[in-house]
């Protein structure tokens, strides 16, 4: 039976200039105590991406821990990937899955936020580390509420204005995925717009919610809309505005998707095992249904 650590003083150590930190002194392995979610959450705010290291977590562990925060997706959009168990856990992994190569193995190769393609894009999500490879597989992950406040006035005007389009059809690989699987994902997913800028609901920060995965913005072209497209994200990604966390088996990361975008390299021997459980924070409503015909 596990040992049960106590709660201590929670502290905080910055792992980046932009975003990132450490929290210590949460015991992951239990649901916590509502104080305790109140304070992570605070920190959760100022900080976007929030790292737990050395835990060692059960499927239950994760869904319980993360459960306290909000409501957990059941990945319903995504149904093939799910833990068979755990339908609120998200498999990515290099294993194979029902007998078959994982189709998760290469996700989340362009800078994106989850689920944006849905009309319940995540607020938040807690990625698990299990097995890692010995060098790589990094995460690298971007401030959007910085990348917003770092525009001049006049693109910021521009781009409250404008509602980014995401057409899962249209994001880099997925067209090579199992014919079936990814029909069956298109029509769970049509094309949907959300504001290129959202507002977060509770530290009330404007972020910009543009991405590699935007497929164009509503009412233009794709043609208009790529140069802008690719200037946000450029202007988003830029060194100073991102943090590259490096994986230890153990660590439990939660990002805002509201608030940040990421990106998994693939800087890492696909030979070596990478397994990961991923539990989803369910977002409010967004957005509306677009022609996919433009």
């Amino acid at each position: 039976m596990r040992d049960q650590r106590r709660n201590s003083e929670i502290t905080v150590k910055p792992l980046g200039y932009a975003l990132g930190a450490e929290v210590l002194g949460v015991d992951t392995s239990a649901p916590p105590a509502l104080d305790t979610v109140n304070a992570v959450s605070a920190l959760w705010y100022e900080h976007h991406v929030i790292a737990f290291r050395g835990e060692r977590l059960e499927p239950q562990d994760i869904t319980a821990f993360a459960g306290a925060f909000g409501t957990l997706d059941d990945h319903a959009s995504t149904p093939f990937y799910r833990h068979q168990d755990f339908p609120e856990l998200l498999q990515v992994t290099n294993r194979e899955i029902d007998g078959k190569p994982s189709e998760t193995r290469n996700t989340g190769r362009n800078w994106h936020s989850d689920y944006a393609y849905t009309d319940h894009p995540a607020a938040a999500s807690m990625l698990y580390c299990d097995t890692r490879p010995p060098v790589g597989g990094d995460t690298m992950f971007a401030n959007m509420v910085r990348a917003y406040d770092t525009l001049s006035p006049k693109m910021r005007e521009i781009v409250d204005g404008l509602d980014a389009v995401y057409d899962i059809t249209l994001v880099a690989g997925f067209g090579e995925r199992n014919p079936e699987k990814t029909a069956e994902t298109r029509r769970l997913n049509p094309p949907i717009a959300h504001p290129a800028v959202r507002v977060h609901p509770e530290s009330g920060k404007k972020a910009l919610y543009v991405s590699e995965r935007t497929a164009y913005f509503d009412g233009m072209t794709m043609e208009e809309s790529k140069p802008l497209i690719d200037f946000l994200c450029a202007h988003a990604t830029r060194p100073d505005n991102v943090y590259r966390h490096q994986w230890r088996e153990g660590d439990l990361v939660c990002w805002d998707n509201r608030t940040t975008m990421h990106l998994a390299l693939a800087d890492f021997d696909q030979s070596q095992p990478r397994h990961m459980l991923r539990a989803t924070l369910l977002g409010e409503k967004s957005g509306f249904v677009v022609d996919p015909a433009i």
